[in-house]
């Protein structure tokens, strides 16, 4: 059984903890919250013409594309959390505090064995799919996907198939991993097969999880492959929630796959949300394969759940914004974030503060998540500016990885709130848009950091599509 207790770091301080097979010794591998894990949907959509909607660009699945890890004493544990400060602007360009929780892992990739999973495979076969029409429509791309997890199975893991389209079957039952031949021919023969009752497959899918949890199968995760359009049964995001958090319960949890733009952004994020959950959205075979170099086996592999972060500063400072939590659909943001995964990038937490006296920012950054055995763990990280002085552009960060998650984080929303203004007319998102990119324009300069330059090309595109008047796209393709 793994062994999850955070480090308490500072910025001059660690302590170290206990270890488990396959872990390193210092932190260095990724580890990210669950929820939406990229940005594709909106980066399609901008490089089709069209505007996207605000729906399609979350914090939380900017931060997961970039590496934020802070730096820090070595950790000996599975899942190590660092804390910095920074003094900087906010999107008002008044003075912010700034703190950044750093995610990262000590396992060792090259040692690293999965633990045995029981997969469960939930495949939407209804037309919107597209299984019968050919090269890059989702059912091709979900094929794609499948064949090439198969291999990553082992006879220590069992899949199982569900279909559902206007009618809920099992193509393959719980199945050896190492059964080659009888998962691809199971793969091989999927089909269409009429409109999109996922409330249905999942009721099936939850079926097979919670009999092998009652078998003794310790890992059981469902991996939703669809584009999201139900259309028969539960479609809306507090019925979802309400049935993945069931199951999430009683020990299932979930992985969406989206595919292709026929998003449902409701249905994803609140999935996504949940305990044990995480989601990917994929619209090309480039993305499919990047997906199957980058993400397995690590998007099966939580290490953490829970996660809760408390800020104590004495009443000196206020909580402003938290960024990056990944949260249901439509809702304020709040502290805490459901799951931690590996990850080939290390993950990143954001919470603004205001104050009077930023000279004196000082808190306690309070932190609690539940390990894979039921056991709490609370950790508190002292942080503290100590006088270090601001530049000329009124920043000071006690690592880069928080200038550029502070960086990231301003100019999502601003791109994010943008769209969503864009529906009332392209005058207001160019409003919010335009200076949020000269800002962030220039705190790419000042880093110089090579992840950051792409992030620039995507605003300055998006503010182009505003200033052209062009059409805004649906996250179901439209």
């Amino acid at each position: 059984m793994r062994r999850l207790l955070a480090c308490a770091i500072s910025i001059l301080a660690t302590t170290a903890c206990g270890g488990m097979d396959g872990v390193g010794s210092g932190g260095d591998f990724g580890a990210t919250v669950g929820g939406v894990k990229d940005l594709h949907l909106a980066r399609d959509l901008i490089a089709r013409g069209q505007v996207p909607p605000a729906a399609a660009i979350l914090v939380e699945a900017m931060f997961a594309e970039h590496d934020l890890g802070l730096a820090g004493p070595p950790c000996a544990e599975t899942l190590c959390l660092r804390g910095a400060l920074g003094v900087a602007p906010g999107s008002d360009d008044q003075p912010r505090g700034w703190i950044q929780v750093g995610l990262s892992s000590t396992i060792d990739p090259a040692t690293y064995v999965r633990p045995a999973t029981t997969f469960i495979y939930t495949v939407d076969v209804s037309g919107s799919m597209g299984w019968d029409n050919g090269t890059g429509t989702p059912g091709e791309l979900s094929r794609r996907l499948m064949r090439g997890l198969a291999p990553t199975l082992t006879a220590r893991d069992q899949l199982a198939i569900v279909t559902y389209g206007s009618t809920v079957d099992t193509p393959l039952p719980p199945t050896a991993g190492d059964q080659q031949l009888a998962i691809q021919r199971a793969i091989d023969g999927l089909a269409e097969g009429g409109v999109t009752n996922m409330e249905a497959g999942l009721r099936r899918a939850y079926e097979l999880g919670r009999a092998a949890r009652a078998a003794g199968r310790a890992n059981v995760r469902i991996v939703l492959f669809t584009d999201t359009q139900p259309n028969v049964g539960a479609t809306t995001p507090t019925e979802f929630d309400r049935l993945v958090t069931e199951g999430a319960a009683s020990g299932v949890g979930m992985t969406v796959l989206a595919l292709g733009l026929g998003i449902g952004p409701e249905v994803l994020q609140s999935i996504a949300s949940q305990r044990g959950g995480n989601a990917f959205s994929m619209g090309t075979t480039a993305e499919v394969d990047g997906f199957l170099a980058d993400e397995a086996p690590w998007f099966a592999a939580p290490i953490a759940y829970a996660l809760r972060v408390g800020v104590r500063t004495g009443g000196a400072f206020g909580i402003d914004t938290p960024y990056g939590f990944p949260v249901g659909f439509a809702e304020e943001p709040t502290m805490k974030a459901e799951s931690v995964f590996l990850s080939k990038r290390k993950g990143a937490l954001l919470v603004s503060l205001v104050g009077d006296d930023l000279a004196a920012l000082a808190a306690d950054l309070d932190l609690t998540y539940v390990d894979d055995a039921g056991a709490q763990h609370t950790q508190t990280i002292p942080l503290a500016r100590g006088g270090a002085p601001l530049d000329a552009r009124g920043q000071w960060f006690a690592q880069e990885a928080t200038a550029r998650t502070t960086a990231l984080a301003l100019i999502t929303t601003a791109m994010h709130d943008a769209c969503a203004a864009y529906v009332y007319g392209a005058a207001g998102a160019i409003a919010i848009l335009r200076p949020a990119l000269a800002r962030f324009e220039a705190d790419a300069a000042a880093l110089g950091s090579p992840d950051l330059p792409v992030e620039v090309d995507l605003a300055q595109d998006l503010l182009r599509l505003f200033e052209l008047g062009a059409p805004q796209g649906t996250l179901d393709g439209r």
